[in-house]
């Protein structure tokens, strides 16, 4: 019987870049690959495979919204890591997504911290940004709008380091969006400005839909209603383009309150239903308390049952906006 050879660490290093290469386009063949990738370096005892198909097989779970999936992937790869590694900290700032992902938002923080310093130890600016992307986005979801800002500054301030334009329009991306819950409005247009002209250069569709939305919010708060539904439309048809719930559901909160605006009640009601119905497999009580809030004045001065139901899921979801304080147990969870 012939035995097979095995495969050679060259060969497992180039599917690996293979895998990680075409992640962003084609994440169920990123999947495929790297899990074929992290067998074969299992059978070849290659340690170092195993850990970057390992963290490449994570990116594609969650690309494809299985962030439980990912969760497990990555903490097995970790334990292949050294203490201190760039490995180890590439691996936590996925890790830290996952828990987002899943609305464990203490425990992504913490993870990012950690993620943040190991980032700094090993000089990988670019890792230090996307743990300040994430940090900043935890401050959001609890409405600590400032702190999300000094967040974002900070990452703001070491992309001087990356020529990456995905990451540059990312940074300005949120950036924007906290200036403009800051009512902050004038700076949120001249960053979002900054975001567009980049988003010219590159094609990256969860990007442009989140220009074109927070565009819709600037529009809309200053009472230009036609110019806010044309946003958020075009916003709404690149979601649709994605499977990307969160977004979708951002969108049609956006085009309902455009609506309230114009005491549009029914259509308001329509969109704002819809919304609610994507939002229901997400974990993100800050989403869920806009919408709820939003349905609450649209039933308000007709169906105050109704209207009484969603003040009271908007109370729900607004308590569990007070951050919680971190346990022993945080780190111990991983």
């Amino acid at each position: 019987m012939q035995v097979r050879p095995r495969a050679l660490p060259g060969d497992l290093d180039r599917l690996i870049a293979s895998a990680d290469e075409i992640l962003a386009t084609q994440a169920s063949e990123s999947l495929q690959l790297a899990r074929h990738a992290l067998l074969q370096s299992q059978a070849s005892g290659y340690r170092n495979g195993e850990t970057r198909a390992g963290l490449v097989l994570g990116k594609a779970q969650l690309r494809l919204g299985k962030p439980q999936d990912a969760l497990a992937t990555f903490r097995q790869a970790l334990g292949l890591t050294q203490d201190y590694s760039l490995e180890k900290a590439l691996l936590f700032e996925q890790i830290g997504r996952s828990y987002f992902d899943l609305g464990e938002t203490t425990q992504a923080a913490c993870i990012w911290e950690e993620c943040a310093e190991l980032a700094s130890k090993n000089n990988s600016f670019t890792l230090f940004i996307q743990a300040q992307i994430g940090l900043g986005q935890v401050h959001f979801g609890f409405e600590e709008y400032t702190e999300a800002l000094q967040c974002h500054y900070k990452a703001f301030d070491f992309l001087y380091t990356s020529n990456d334009p995905v990451l540059r329009c990312q940074v300005y991306i949120n950036i924007a969006i906290d200036l403009y819950s800051l009512e902050r409005l004038n700076e949120a247009k001249t960053m979002l400005q900054r975001a567009r002209d980049i988003s010219l250069t590159i094609r990256h569709l969860e990007h442009e839909a989140e220009i074109y939305r927070i565009s819709g919010l600037l529009y809309l708060k200053q009472g230009d209603l036609k110019n806010a539904r044309a946003q958020l439309n075009s916003a709404l048809k690149i979601c649709l383009l994605q499977d990307s719930p969160w977004h979708k559901a951002s969108s049609l909160l956006g085009l309902g309150q455009c609506d309230m605006a114009e005491q549009l009640w029914e259509s308001a009601r329509v969109q704002l239903n819809t919304a609610l119905t994507l939002a229901t497999g997400l974990q993100n009580p800050h989403l869920f308390c806009h919408i709820h809030h939003a349905l609450h004045l649209s039933y308000i001065n007709s169906e105050k049952d109704v209207a009484t139901a969603h003040h009271l899921a908007y109370t729900l979801h607004k308590n569990t906006l007070q951050r919680p304080q971190p346990s022993r147990t945080d780190k111990a969870a991983l």
